[in-house]
């Protein structure tokens, strides 16, 4: 952030005056069939971003079944991003989020920031979270269920997959109490989540769009295609899950294909390929002996196991690849690691917090003179200071920016209510054994209107004595606005533990009406087989046992068997496909798989990029802008070829030395 930056954010949050690219939306919207509310945004859109004038939040009302317009309706949680030019492009560039239900709202401040800022330079972007996701889920909230499970909830810090009683438990008693209140689930899938799209865009004002979906949203964006194309200027599908793919039968089939890719570039690589000829055979040893005899914690660095090891390769090697080039570590990793030696993995972990800037090379380079290194390390300490002011900068905004949106009040009688109440829940004669019920009773409150009846009886059936009368005494002083902002208070406290159950059985809803019997353990089995043959790792129990407690809740569902979903879809739209070496949820070959049926498509594979390229390659984030300003204009890709790093030999010095 420039000075520059800093003061324009700062001018920008005390202007008042509201974009008048928003005011037909502040006005309900362009399609009186998708009314649109304007709310605040539930969360920072990003330091320098100013709600009115450079993004706006709200929802818009779809039906829930498209067939029976009149009917029940679902509420979609979006927002705008302005695009940052005077003159837009005037199709949007509609961002479409993974999961299923794992929402994006949460993280609007890195899809403009991180994932799309060169695309927002031209035009604008937008984002929502799907129906029964994250902040869309108020059409299957099911509050009574997480009342029954609140004290569960509170202690854990998600819904644990592995904790099939808590799960079944939560599932059984949501489906149930959101079938009851009238809910239809058959209409929570893809094909309806594709005409939500189009009704988002047709709602906001847009004719032409672009499309760009990641995991589950390549999936969506397909059957956009398929299912609705009325509008569609281009797609990018990136980290590609498509319908034909059966992902949990296949569910080792990304781990395979990112140590296949591996063993192939080091055999291409003279020098990687005369230090280790057989590499597969490498990393089953390592694998073997480390699985049999760990490496212990004792020589000063945490222990390394099977489960280490594997979590390093693969679970966090898209985290790690954002850090540095761990590929070009993994060959001599596994060499020594197959002798029980660990100095590369080491001093990889070492590095792991302490990652050299790019230009620290230029200050090894033996062609420069002292004063030139001097010189080169004096502007790189500037540098850091910048960037340790610039978030400092970005944390001050964020907090102006929150104080004005609050409005710099004081401490309400409500506020002072909800402390006194936690202050008492401690002076319970057994707080453990009390908690459960003053917890349901607490949420379900919440789902009622606010009143001062309701608050008096929350404390009267719950607490005795000072605590009691000073509670009561509480409520009789708050007028109707401390009321209603308790009620928001309790709302505050409760969201984690709705979206944790929103997330959870959202999936469950997706997953269950849509990959079964698609997938099935025996699918699964099928697959798995020769894999485990190549690489024994892949044949531990642990991966059948992660598989059958993923389709164990679908036992609770329904099965809505749609013709045709799971067929290759067809289609002439332009289309690019990005698929990466590091991913490990979805395969680098299923790209090409979905491009078959997709007669104007381009298909590429970006090296050390794991799911959703645009997050970790430069290279795949200029692709992906070139391709959506132009998408029928020649690419230049020649980027591709330069990521690939240089295998890290035996005599090469480690991260450090």
């Amino acid at each position: 952030m420039t000075p520059d930056q800093i003061i324009a954010a700062i001018a920008s949050l005390l202007i008042q005056d509201a974009n008048p690219d928003f005011d037909q939306l502040r006005s309900g919207g362009h399609d009186n069939r998708y009314p649109v509310t304007i709310s605040a945004c539930e969360y920072p859109p990003g330091p320098l971003e100013v709600e009115g004038q450079t993004v706006i939040c709200g929802s818009v009302s779809v039906p829930e079944n498209y067939e029976a317009p009149k009917g029940r309706r679902v509420d979609l949680q979006f927002v705008v991003f302005d695009a940052q030019t005077l003159s837009p492009a005037p199709d949007p560039l509609v961002y479409l989020h993974g999961g299923p239900a794992g929402g994006t709202l949460q993280i609007t401040e890195a899809v403009a920031g991180r994932m799309f800022p060169k695309h927002r330079q031209t035009r604008d972007i937008i984002t929502f979270d799907q129906r029964a996701s994250k902040l869309s889920f108020g059409s299957v909230e099911c509050s009574a269920s997480i009342a029954d499970n609140a004290l569960d909830l509170a202690k854990s810090e998600s819904v644990n997959p592995d904790d099939p009683t808590i799960v079944y438990r939560l599932l059984s008693d949501c489906v149930e109490e959101i079938e009851g209140s009238g809910a239809d689930l058959s209409a929570y899938n893809t094909e309806n989540n594709a005409r939500d799209v189009r009704a988002l865009m047709s709602a906001l004002g847009y004719g032409d769009y672009n499309i760009y979906g990641i995991s589950y949203g390549t999936r969506l964006a397909l059957e956009v295609m398929r299912t609705i194309p009325d509008g569609v200027r281009s797609v990018v599908i990136d980290g590609v899950a498509g319908p034909t793919n059966p992902i949990f039968d296949e569910f080792l089939t990304p781990y395979v294909a990112v140590i296949d890719r591996l063993v192939a570039q080091c055999a291409a690589d003279p020098g990687c390929a005369a230090e280790w000829p057989d590499l597969r055979a490498t990393f089953n040893a390592a694998m073997e002996r480390i699985g049999n005899d760990p490496i212990p914690a004792a020589r000063g660095a945490q222990q390394i196991g099977a489960q280490e090891l594997y979590t390093l390769t693969f679970l966090e090697r898209n985290k790690w690849r954002v850090k540095h080039d761990i590929t070009r570590f993994l060959p001599r990793m596994f060499s020594e690691l197959a002798e029980g030696r660990t100095d590369t993995i080491d001093a990889v972990l070492a590095h792991y917090d302490d990652v050299p800037r790019p230009a620290d090379a230029l200050l090894r380079s033996a062609d420069l003179t002292n004063d030139e290194r001097a010189l080169a390390d004096a502007t790189l300490k500037m540098a850091a200071a910048m960037e340790d002011l610039s978030e400092g900068a970005r944390n001050t905004l964020l907090q102006l920016r929150g104080d004005l949106a609050a409005g710099l009040e004081t401490l309400s009688v409500a506020e002072a209510f909800d402390q006194r109440m936690s202050e008492a829940v401690t002076h319970l004669p057994d707080p453990s054994a009390a908690a459960p019920a003053l917890l349901a009773d607490y949420t379900l409150m919440r789902a009622a209107p606010p009143s001062r009846d309701a608050l008096a009886t929350l404390v009267s059936d719950h607490f005795d004595g000072a605590d009691k009368a000073d509670l009561l005494a509480l409520v009789a002083l708050m007028s109707d606005e401390d009321i209603a902002r308790t009620w928001d208070i309790a709302a505050e406290s409760l969201r984690p533990y709705q979206l944790m159950v929103a997330t959870t059985l959202g999936t469950a809803i997706y997953q269950c009406q849509e990959a079964v019997p698609f997938n099935s353990i025996e699918g699964f089995d099928r697959v798995t087989a020769p894999f485990a043959e190549r690489y024994p790792v892949f044949g531990m129990p642990d991966f059948r046992a992660q598989i059958e407690g993923t389709l164990a809740p679908c036992a609770l569902f329904e099965q809505h068997p749609r013709e045709g979903f799971h067929e290759l879809v067809r289609s002439d739209i332009p289309t690019l496909v990005l698929n990466g070496t590091l991913d490990t949820q979805t395969s680098m070959h299923w790209g090409a798989e979905a491009a078959e049926g997709l007669t104007n498509a381009r298909n590429y594979i970006i090296p050390e990029a794991g799911h959703g390229t645009i997050m970790y390659q430069p290279c795949a984030r200029d692709i992906a802008t070139a391709f959506v300003n132009d998408p029928a204009a020649p690419l230049e890709v020649s980027c591709i070829d330069d990521i690939l790093p240089p295998f890290v030999l035996p005599d090469d010095p480690l991260p450090g030395q």
